[in-house]
């Protein structure tokens, strides 16, 4: 029987999404204390969209998790689902940018 390798270490969707959005609220803060703005702002905000990103591909993949965890469900859930899923996909990085508030300074 195959095993998954990280069962029972208590990572899930919902940790692991956790984790990402504080890193990203962690790179969002530091960014937006360093007043002048640094040399390495242009690294900065490259690791604000790689984290922009990966918040994006794990809220995706827990919402996916979520409906194939449900079953058979009702198909006006199942559409509720789908709408939440295709939001998230239709609003991309640059809506999570704008949720933390840096979407202008990612341009």
């Amino acid at each position: 029987m195959a095993q998954w390798r990280g069962q029972y270490s208590g990572l899930t969707h919902y940790s692991k999404l956790e984790v990402a959005e504080a890193a990203l609220r962690t790179s969002v803060a530091s960014y937006q204390a360093a007043i002048p703005p640094e040399a390495s702002a242009s690294a900065e905000i490259k690791d604000i969209r790689r984290l922009a990103t990966r918040v994006r591909d794990l809220r995706l993949k827990l919402l996916r998790a979520e409906r194939n965890k449900c079953g058979p469900m009702h198909p006006s859930r199942e559409k509720a689902m789908e709408e939440a899923e295709g939001a998230v996909a239709l609003a991309g990085t640059n809506g999570i940018l704008i949720e933390f508030g840096v979407a202008e300074a990612c341009d």
